[in-house]
């Protein structure tokens, strides 16, 4: 089977996805979980008397994104260890 025309056409797609990238991606996802623990508690403790229920509610809800947020902040950082330093174009 041949390989190639598969390859040229995931090659500009490959080409965004070196260490730099993974890294930075993998930092704002770190701190977007950071960012929802926060924003968890402070809808949680915000939330209206007469709508106490729901701001309560969406405050666990928001609190749900923190482990997604981590795991995939910890994939992203583990893929750029994985990564070889420059991949070269075969040409």
């Amino acid at each position: 089977m041949d390989t190639s025309k598969i390859q040229d056409y995931l090659k500009p797609a490959c080409s965004c996805c070196n260490k730099d990238n993974l890294r930075l991606v993998s930092d704002i996802c770190l701190y977007l979980g950071f960012l929802s623990i926060i924003a968890s508690v402070a809808t949680w403790f915000t939330a209206s008397r007469e709508n106490r229920a729901y701001g309560e509610r969406f405050g666990i809800f928001i609190g749900l994104w923190v482990p997604s947020f981590f795991i995939l902040s910890s994939r992203l950082s583990r893929m750029a260890d994985e990564l070889p330093e420059v991949i070269e174009d075969e040409e």
